[in-house]
């Protein structure tokens, strides 16, 4: 994977234009390469729709994760960092005058379902910088807008979402966690905090709103969705993030992101 420097991701930003609002906007396809963006905001409302691979977004609330068959929102001048792996997608910016007003003030992942996905892919007709100001594009936008926003309304990204913590201990245990996993365990979470459980166990409810097991269960399930959208097996990504059963597994994920690890892996090839 390639990473990106702060200078670097700006220099990026600049080339593509992102430092300036699109009118009505814009569009680019995503480097089919693995490539991870520093931290860094920009003026427009973005939506990515990931077609084939797996993505994570690290914003001010946690990590986000971009399965395949879903897009995600970013408002303007959100500050974020962004790792794709071998994404086939596309990334769609809003000028902000031109999104509805009542839109989420955070990051989300929501469902895009067949007609969605047919009109971000369309939005690669204004790649060249912003689009001029048609009565064309203008409509063409402010429907997507419009469309994206009900997808929003109407799902809930909570399994998408990997809350983290502003209680140092607490999060230097997550950052441990996030290293491997499958590997990572109560006890040498409550090692690294520095806490007694019952301490731990209290602080990080408060911080997450989760319970431990609930987090590094949908800590394994993001890192399990990653490997699966490189193509490993999924009897080998099973073991890798912690479970001894593949049943287990299988039900794990399909719960989390409405598809059978099969199937997921499967749709990394269909296209």
């Amino acid at each position: 994977m390639k990473t990106l420097t702060a200078s670097e991701t700006r220099s990026v930003l600049i080339e593509n234009r992102l430092d300036r609002s699109g009118n009505p906007g814009f569009a680019f396809r995503n480097p089919p390469t693995s490539i991870f963006y520093d931290w860094h905001e920009h003026p427009c409302h973005q939506i990515t729709y990931a077609r084939r691979g797996t993505t994570q977004i690290e914003g001010p609330d946690g990590r986000h994760l971009l399965p395949t068959g879903h897009a995600i929102w970013i408002p303007a001048g959100t500050r974020h960092r962004t790792m794709i792996r071998n994404l086939d997608g596309v990334s769609v910016y809003f000028d902000p005058t031109h999104f509805p007003a009542d839109c989420p003030k955070h990051i989300q992942t929501f469902p895009a379902p067949p007609l969605l996905q047919e009109m971000l892919f369309h939005t690669l007709r204004w790649t060249a910088g912003p689009a001029e100001q048609t009565p064309l594009a203008v409509s063409f936008f402010h429907t997507l807008g419009l469309l994206c926003l009900e997808q929003m309304q109407a799902g809930s990204s909570q399994f998408f979402r990997l809350p983290c913590a502003s209680h140092p201990s607490v999060q230097r245990a997550m950052d441990e966690a996030l290293v491997s996993p499958g590997q990572a365990s109560l006890a040498q979470a409550l090692h690294l905090a520095g806490m007694s459980e019952r301490s731990f166990r209290r602080h990080f409810h408060a911080e997450t709103g989760m319970t431990w097991q609930d987090w590094i269960t949908q800590a394994r399930l993001f890192y399990a969705a990653t490997l699966l959208g490189e193509g490993l097996r999924v009897t080998d990504v099973a073991v890798e993030v912690g479970y001894g059963s593949l049943s287990a597994f299988a039900k794990a994920f399909t719960h989390q992101l409405g598809t059978s690890p099969v199937r997921y892996r499967k749709a990394q090839t269909d296209h």
